[in-house]
């Protein structure tokens, strides 16, 4: 099984290989109901990838065979034998364009219960960090950071493809740089935390103009936008931008995150459904509670 190459689903005996449990213990867990199940056409059980993968990170069970998980090889977890820091280790793979080792480091912490917010915050940002200031003594340090970007993009992928399904009744969440950021990291990173809390979401990238992101939000239903303001900019149209897309949002009760380095020197004074975040732990446990919010309302409203 590859969860790269399209194939999704699980049998109980490739499970089990994976975790070296027997096949027998997974079947019981499956009859338990710990483990979720989808039946082929012939009535033979199959687990989905994404529910394997919850119950891993339930029971911290060890993957013994990653790659027939489709994960490839993964890093040991013995960390007493390390010599390097988990953001040290993260830098020089990006030095050496070492995407394959830095894609394993970040599934195998997530195996281990690392929420996504928990991984970019610490160690991937720090090595993320680190490359950008590489030009400041490096003319090779721009191209270092391009890469390093690519690399970050496709690891960041890879651990999407892991998380549980979102239902299709979750509230929608729409989000992306503003006009004139180019940096696209930091939304691409915001999406992934909302879709791991409970979100539908709709990362546009860097260069999104505000006032059509407004527009679609709207137009869409959206329950939540969703700014990452990473590069300076004119203060005053961005800050006038800002303003009317709260006030525009609010009229609809739509929650307008604000996060990035610059986040705070352009947003909007006295808006009540303006909250700006410093980190993705703030905006994961800020989208957690909003997102259960929703649940309970559609609850009571169905009652």
């Amino acid at each position: 099984m590859n969860t790269f190459n399209g194939k999704s689903l699980l049998t109980p005996k490739e499970l089990a290989e994976a975790l070296g449990a027997s096949e027998s213990s997974v079947r019981r867990w499956v009859d338990r109901g710990d483990i979720r199940i989808a039946r082929t056409a012939g009535g033979h059980r199959r687990i989905p990838l994404t529910e394997a993968i919850r119950f891993i990170r339930l029971i911290n069970a060890p993957v013994v065979r990653p790659e027939l998980l489709g994960l490839g090889t993964l890093p040991s977890n013995d960390r007493s034998t390390r010599t390097l820091s988990e953001d040290e280790m993260l830098f020089e793979s990006m030095l050496a364009c070492d995407g394959d080792t830095i894609r394993g480091f970040l599934v195998s912490r997530y195996l281990e219960g690392q929420s996504l917010s928990a991984l970019f915050d610490g160690p991937l940002l720090g090595a993320i960090r680190r490359v950008g200031d590489l030009w400041q003594h490096d003319e090779r340090g721009l191209l270092i950071e391009h890469r390093a970007t690519e690399i970050s993009i496709e690891a960041i992928g890879s651990l999407r493809r892991l998380l549980p399904p979102v239902d299709e009744n979750a509230p929608l969440a729409l989000g992306g740089a503003p006009q004139g950021d180019p940096y696209q990291l930091p939304s691409m990173m915001a999406g992934a935390v909302l879709s791991e809390s409970g979100f539908r979401d709709v990362n546009f990238g860097a260069n999104t103009p505000v006032e059509l992101l407004g527009k679609e939000a709207i137009h869409r239903g959206a329950r939540l936008v969703w700014l990452s303001i990473s590069a300076p900019s004119e203060p005053k149209p961005l800050k006038a931008s800002l303003k009317k897309l709260a006030v525009d949002l609010a009229k609809e009760k739509i929650q307008l995150i604000l996060g990035g380095r610059y986040h705070g020197e352009y947003a909007p004074q006295h808006a009540t459904n303006v909250t700006l975040v410093q980190s993705m732990t703030e905006l994961a446990t800020f989208a957690t509670r909003m997102a259960r919010g929703q649940k309970k309302q559609k609850v009571k409203d169905s009652v």
